[in-house]
């Protein structure tokens, strides 16, 4: 076997120790590597680790089938890591290799070269989960012999600057009958059904156009449905020269255009829509290739129409030849339609059908989007278990949802302006104070004076920093309510007593207790008050603010004689004690302009000299919900 080089990015190393100390007493299987092979060079980069979730490896290909639902196609189940208390020899790794094999694995893997990575563990050592550097290794599924392979860890960047994202809409129609009363009927035709849209997506009347442009691509070459200068051998890259845009279409990573280097942090992404050819050749291998006879059975069923909208994503190397993308499309949307099929049948209740639907999410440390098909029958609040298995599958925290509709990650295109700027911080310059920097985690919108057609200058500045905190709570999904009115953030505090009647519809100020008080009422939240004697004494809160960012990541109110703030993070130094605040002032009274917030000030960094030294503060620290 000739030697090779697996690339592999950080976040593996993190997800593999992650599993390896719930499993260091009971050695074996952690679950499958996930990777991106390169067509032109033959190197796969590994991007992260689908773990076994309730599993003691005896079920390995279903779980292989649940994670691959969930991940872009072009992400391939490369390979396999476990933990062992043996040493990493190559004999070794071949006889764990062959029990894989044995419970079905080779199925599972497009190639017969895996990726293996032994993690050597010792549970008699008093440091629980006392980890050995992991040794990795291919492995031949058809010779069966092991050989150690030397890995490169590059950075998340990688990914981005290496691949394009495919993103593939459109609508199908699931059609099927069955007798009533009889469920194993039913699922049978459910199976058939799909099936009959998966073979439909696979003939040659399929076509994927690129949006913005003139080329369509079909999975069969041989018929070049495009009539530009473009090769189906021609690199993948190139298909963005096709595509008119008014501006540059690109996945944000991690909240920003830069990594640490200086590098573009941005993923390219091509957006398409799935049409068929209703003329022609081609669309006759839709038909049935048989004389239509008319039969007449007289029966009670039930004929069954369900709209099913396609919405799905791929990576692919930007060196790879055009012909992949189709092909990539097409394994896209079959998995997507297994998924939605599982949903379909998992959710049937009463003779009701729900309509399956899918979501993308960019989780916070995870380098590629994951998927998953909710029904849309039931809210987020029953689906708690479900998301559980994903997260514990993906290794995401488990006290914070990730996974929750509002959640989801909403594209370039599916952006069209929104009247609030989102997360305004992102892209200032540093604050100088040389400290650790920590922020508000995850999204929020900006709400200022004079938003909403209400002229609440001068008397709302606390109102706004309350609903920029309640965006937070909505974006991250810990609630669907949307942002409240000046008028129901009243009406809430009249219904807990805590104000008169008369208070709803007045321009009387609230302070940082009353949006304690609201964000109990309204979202269910609770909030720490912080106290402090004056402006000056805020300078000794830096460990405290900094211990808050980096635990909850929420947005903090502090209200201090007539004015009221939103903090949204601190740059703190512990050996010198300086410090920074983030802070965005809700005082702004101008349009949606950035650049204006920013250089002006109203979204900034400040010094301890910013707060009022006569005035005393309370600060409103709310608690993120442990939830997913």
């Amino acid at each position: 076997m000739a030697a090779k080089i697996v690339h592999m990015l950080p976040v593996v190393k993190k997800q593999v120790k992650q599993h390896v100390i719930v499993k260091v007493d009971d050695p074996g299987p952690l679950g499958f590597l996930l990777g991106i092979p390169s067509t032109k060079t033959g190197t796969t980069t590994v991007v992260g680790l689908g773990a076994l979730v309730g599993s003691d490896g005896t079920a390995l290909q279903q779980e292989a089938e649940d994670i691959l639902l969930h991940i872009p196609a072009g992400i391939r189940l490369s390979g396999v890591a476990y933990t062992s208390e043996q040493p990493p020899t190559p004999d070794y790794v071949s006889s764990q290799c062959l029990r894989y094999v044995q419970a079905g694995l080779k199925d599972v893997f497009v190639s017969s070269e895996w990726i293996v990575q032994h993690v050597q563990v010792d549970p008699t050592t008093e440091n629980e989960g006392d980890v050995q550097p992991s040794k990795v290794f291919l492995y031949d599924s058809n010779s069966g012999s092991a050989t150690p392979v030397d890995v490169r860890e590059v950075e998340d960047s990688i990914l981005s600057s290496t691949t394009l994202l495919l993103r593939l809409q459109g609508q199908l129609s699931l059609e099927f009958e069955y007798n009533p009363g009889e469920d194993d009927g039913m699922f049978k035709a459910v199976e058939e059904g799909f099936r009959n849209l998966q073979e439909k997506i696979a003939t040659p009347a399929a076509i994927f156009h690129l949006t913005d442009s003139d080329v369509l691509l079909r999975q069969h070459e041989t018929v070049d449905a495009t009539s530009l200068p473009l090769s189906y051998q021609d690199p993948c890259h190139r298909l963005l020269q096709f595509v008119a845009r008014s501006g540059s279409e690109e996945l944000p990573k991690k909240g920003g255009s830069k990594d640490s280097k200086g590098r573009s942090n941005t993923q390219d992404v091509l957006s398409m829509q799935l049409l068929f050819q209703q003329t022609g050749l081609e669309a006759m291998a839709m038909l049935p290739s048989c004389v239509p006879l008319i039969h007449w059975e007289k029966r009670n069923f039930h004929n069954v129409c369900l709209p099913v909208s396609i919405n799905v994503t791929a990576y692919i190397h930007r060196d790879d030849p055009v012909s992949r993308v189709p092909q990539l499309l097409v394994e896209a949307v079959n998995r997507q339609l297994r998924g939605m099929e599982a949903c379909l049948n998992m959710h049937f209740q009463g003779g009701q059908f729900c309509v399956p639907t899918a979501y993308h999410f960019l989780a916070p440390g995870m380098p590629h989007l994951l998927t998953a098909v909710y029904p849309s029958s039931l809210p987020d609040d029953k689906l708690d278990w479900y998301r559980k298995d994903l997260h514990q599958r993906f290794s995401l925290p488990t006290d914070r949802p990730l996974l929750r509709r509002q959640n989801a990650y909403v594209f370039p295109e599916d952006q069209h302006g929104d009247i609030y700027l989102t997360n305004p911080h992102e892209g200032l310059p540093p604050s100088g104070a040389k400290g650790e920097v920590t922020v508000v985690q995850g999204r929020y919108t900006y709400h200022h004076y004079m938003q909403d057609r209400m002229n609440d200058s001068g008397w709302g500045c606390a109102y706004r920093s309350l609903q920029t905190i309640c965006s937070w709570f909505n974006l991250q999904g810990y609630t669907d309510r949307p942002v409240p009115t000046h008028r129901e953030i009243q009406q809430a505090l009249v219904d807990v007593g805590d104000k008169p009647v008369t208070f709803v519809g007045s321009r009387k100020w609230i302070g940082s207790i009353e949006v304690s008080t609201c964000l109990n009422q309204l979202l269910g939240v609770t909030s720490r008050i912080m106290c402090v004697n004056s402006g000056a004494d805020l300078g000794g809160k830096g460990r405290e603010l900094a211990l808050h960012f980096q635990t909850q990541g929420t947005p903090i109110m502090i209200g201090g004689g007539v004015l009221a703030h939103t903090i949204l993070g601190v740059d703190f130094s512990d050996q010198t004690g300086q410090i920074k605040f983030l802070v965005l002032d809700p005082h702004y009274e101008g349009g949606e302009d950035l650049s204006v917030i920013q250089s002006k000030g109203w979204c900034g960094w400040k010094s301890v000299e910013f707060w009022d030294k006569t005035t005393f503060y309370n600060l409103c620290l709310p608690q993120r919900p442990d939830i997913i």
